[in-house]
């Protein structure tokens, strides 16, 4: 069965399968990519202190309830409740990360600096997963028809959000687009600004004001769905030509790569952000036809 939806009034998609679903699948496969990227991150410093594990064990629970989810037509109030308390963990452990590294960043005693800050512990990195799991926890419900913010939890109830569903998916795009450009920002003052390293701040500036102007809007125009979807698939072209650039800083002297390049000196993943945030954002805003 395939779903046929319109993003906006730009583009005709059919989805192999149901928007939702669809959703918690890309939900679960962040969760795993994430995990083993932090992974290989906290591998660096042998998993020390101990819970540098942490979102590296939860990232594969996070995973399987998205998919179970995912792969069931109605999923039954078990599995619901079961990916709900997983999602809201998700959210915690993205607080508590963010906690541990801007305790890491601060110097030896005590005090807040510019170096330690670029070349610490990415201050933001570990609320990906509360945002991912922010997406998951919201994937999973149904708007009532007709009544933005009333939301249905398959096999469970209805509950009453402050403002529509569409909206709360565009808050979370914008906010990831946010946070992006500030670790970009960070990131990339390690070893000086380029022209080439501008464009990600530069466009995750952009991206986020598109986003976010959307969602405190009341009513959107032809010009700004236009700008947004155009933006979101700059996005997604924008990240692919960050992974090349990381790749080409890994490789540049050596012509080798090496784990201790990838992971410190230009994290090859990291750009896919942008690829992330930009699919994302096409999805939340696709609408049955």
């Amino acid at each position: 069965m395939t779903d046929e939806v319109a993003v906006f009034r730009l583009a005709r998609v059919r989805l192999p399968i149901q928007q939702n679903r669809l959703l918690l699948l890309f939900v679960g496969v962040n969760f795993l990519f994430t995990g083993i990227d932090v992974a290989l991150a906290h591998s660096v410093n042998a998993f020390v202190p101990v819970y540098e594990w942490i979102p590296v064990c939860f990232a594969p629970l996070g995973a399987v309830t998205s998919f179970v989810v995912a792969l069931r037509a109605r999923p039954s109030m078990v599995a619901a409740l079961a990916h709900l308390a997983v999602m809201m963990l998700g959210v915690i452990v993205g607080v508590l990360g963010t906690a541990f590294h801007g305790q890491a960043v601060l110097n030896p005693v005590g005090q807040f600096s510019w170096s330690w800050l670029a070349f610490g512990s990415p201050i933001l990195a570990p609320l990906s997963f509360a945002g991912i799991a922010l997406v998951g926890l919201y994937a999973i419900t149904e708007e009532a028809p007709g009544q933005p913010g009333m939301l249905r939890v398959p096999g469970i109830g209805v509950f009453r959000a402050p403002i529509s569903r569409h909206r709360h998916f565009l808050w979370l795009v914008g906010l990831g687009f946010v946070g992006t450009a500030l670790t970009s920002a960070v990131d990339h003052a390690q070893y000086g600004y380029t022209a080439y390293k501008l464009i990600a701040i530069a466009f995750g500036s952009f991206a986020s004001a598109v986003v976010l102007t959307l969602a405190i809007s009341r009513a959107w125009s032809a010009a700004d769905e236009f700008v947004y979807f155009w933006t979101m698939i700059a996005a997604v072209l924008i990240g692919v030509l960050g992974v090349g650039f990381h790749l080409s800083a890994d490789l540049a002297g050596t012509g080798q790569l090496s784990l201790e390049r990838i992971l410190v000196f230009a994290p090859i993943m990291a750009p896919m952000l942008f690829s992330d945030l930009g699919l994302l954002g096409l999805i939340v805003v696709a609408q049955d036809i």
